[in-house]
């Protein structure tokens, strides 16, 4: 994920998405701490990050997320079935990937972010993805 000030975040970082529970699964220590830090400066509860399918298995359990990010490889491990796993329980699942091609059905999930992607990409999908709106 690419760094951005507040500047370049709509509303300059104020958050329609405060109180939001979400779960990061990424296995790449900068990402997933870049990712935790922009998430809790929207005001959104982060759960994680875990790196690997059986911490998010167990974060879920302890935590409730109304939305998972959820990076596809985690270090050889892919992820589908623990996105399957979310989607099923009415989570929604925000696809993160440095892949360009993915499988077709993947297309049920809420969001599929390609990395890098910036602050900014993430609140707009964010919102979108939780039938949100900027705060004027």
């Amino acid at each position: 994920m690419r760094s951005t000030s507040d500047r370049d975040v709509p509303n300059g970082g104020a958050s329609d998405l405060r109180g939001v529970r979400v779960l990061v699964v990424e296995d790449t220590w900068l990402v997933a701490k870049a990712l935790k830090t922009a998430l809790e400066g929207l005001g959104m509860v982060v759960a994680g990050p875990a790196s690997n399918t059986a911490d998010a298995d167990r974060l879920v359990a302890e935590e409730t997320p109304d939305l998972a990010v959820v990076d596809v490889n985690l270090k050889g491990e892919m992820a589908y079935e623990l996105m399957d796993w979310l989607h099923d329980r009415s989570i929604r699942v925000v696809v993160t990937s440095g892949y360009e091609d993915l499988p077709g059905s993947l297309g049920k999930f809420a969001a599929i972010l390609h990395k890098p992607f910036t602050v900014t990409t993430l609140l707009t999908t964010l919102r979108r993805v939780m039938g949100r709106s900027p705060t004027p």
